[in-house]
């Protein structure tokens, strides 16, 4: 019996990102929203936690980011209901929808 090529385990990965992104909900947003979304996902400690713009703009991912595109794709993501802003208004805390 022939073992799969790393080639073709890769692609296969690759499918299952997609189609758990597709239900999920989160295929269309931009490569900027993943990478930002992903990154907060990753500070989360548990789905009831909270974390704050300072954790999200100092994660490895974020941080090469421009300020402006992390706090548009703040915004895109809590308008497709992936985050919301949680506390008072300039708190800068976020949680998972």
């Amino acid at each position: 019996m022939k073992t799969e090529t790393a080639s073709l385990r890769l692609g296969r990965l690759l499918q299952l990102v997609r189609s758990m992104e597709f239900e999920l909900g989160i295929n269309s947003l931009s490569k900027a929203e993943k990478a930002l979304f992903t990154s907060i996902i990753d500070l989360f400690p548990n789905p009831e936690a909270t974390v704050t713009l300072t954790d999200i703009l100092g994660h490895p991912y974020v941080k090469s980011m421009p300020q402006a595109t992390v706090y548009k794709c703040l915004r895109e993501l809590q308008n497709k209901s992936l985050i919301r802003h949680s506390g008072s208004r300039g708190s800068g805390t976020y949680e998972l929808c």
